[in-house]
């Protein structure tokens, strides 16, 4: 069990260290921003509760921020987590196919990551156009006259993370397709 334990303890300490590459250290780059918003997200949410609880004063707008957060945080997160192979998934049909055929699992896995390079870039493509309609109309979300903030962020998140998660994946076909190339 103990070493279990360091398995367990090594792992976690190599994942919280920077990747030395660069594509790799991008991405964590990306995902720690979006644990600095999930931070930031979180000192929203209490202040709120606490302004509501204790003093009768609600921040505006709190839910409406908090979701769009959420948003950008999926999708700065979304390509550290395909990178380091962290998606979930059930496994137990490509571990029983592994055993048997390996490179047909690695082929599999590669088709599987050629559908996730297809699934961003049909959402990069269709947030594009907003994106540059929110930038040049400077669109806003929230009331107006009590709290506005602009759209175009959140926006670039979903970018920027479509554009990682699409690299990522395609990272994983090259893999795949090299590891399924290769004699067992």
């Amino acid at each position: 069990m103990a070493e279990l334990d360091s398995v367990s303890d090594a792992a976690q300490e190599a994942a919280a260290r920077p990747p030395k590459d660069p594509f790799g250290l991008l991405l964590w780059l990306l995902n720690s921003a979006g644990t600095l918003m999930i931070a930031a997200m979180m000192v929203l949410i209490v202040t709120d509760v606490v302004g509501r609880s204790f003093f009768n004063a609600p921040l505006d707008g709190v839910a409406e921020i908090a979701s769009k957060m959420i948003v950008a945080i999926v999708f700065l997160q979304l390509p550290a987590a395909i990178h380091a192979q962290r998606m979930t998934r059930a496994d137990m049909f490509l571990n029983r196919l592994a055993a048997r055929a390996p490179r047909t699992t690695q082929a599999l896995e590669a088709a599987f990551a050629g559908i996730g390079v297809f699934v961003f870039w049909v959402i990069f493509d269709a947030t594009l156009p907003q994106f540059l309609e929110s930038w040049e109309q400077a669109e806003f979300f929230g009331v107006q006259g009590v709290w506005t903030l602009p759209t175009w962020p959140i926006r670039l998140a979903i970018l920027i993370g479509c554009a990682g998660a699409g690299a990522a994946s395609l990272v994983q076909v090259v893999r795949g397709l090299l590891r399924a190339g290769r004699p067992a």
